[in-house]
């Protein structure tokens, strides 16, 4: 299992085709004060797995933190993954999670960390700094 990439972004659209849109991707947000309530937070995630890792369910969680290293949140589920036919090698899954009303309590870095079957496959950062707002970066 190969993670391609892991992302925060304001928003995830998956379209017809089942290809995903990660729309403002962002690492960093000002802040006048804290606690900060984002309206939208999505967390992307796409796995490749090879012929040998279909056919099989995986539980899937992404384990959210606060500057302390305090867990805030582990939203997760179950993916089911098919049997890939005769002669394909790989699948790529896509994880979209889409959080409204985010809310992060203070001034510093929070992680977000994919863990498939309770074990860390890869992690993203934000950061919520104290400053005038401005653009996300």
């Amino acid at each position: 299992m190969h993670v391609q990439y892991v992302a925060v972004c304001d928003h995830v659209l998956v379209g017809a085709d089942g290809k995903p849109s990660l729309i403002g991707v962002f690492s960093d947000i000002q802040a006048v004060q804290v606690p900060v309530t984002l309206p939208r937070l999505s967390f992307a995630a796409r796995l490749l797995l090879t012929g040998d890792e279909t056919g099989r369910t995986y539980k899937a969680e992404v384990v959210i933190k606060d500057p302390k290293g305090q867990e805030l949140a582990r939203p997760g589920g179950e993916i089911n993954v098919p049997q890939v036919p005769a002669g394909i090698d790989s699948i790529a899954i896509d994880l979209p999670m889409i959080f409204d009303m985010f809310g992060l309590p203070e001034f510093g870095r929070y992680t977000f960390m994919l863990e498939i079957d309770g074990e860390p496959k890869a992690g993203v950062q934000i950061a919520v700094r104290e400053g005038a707002p401005g653009p996300m970066a």
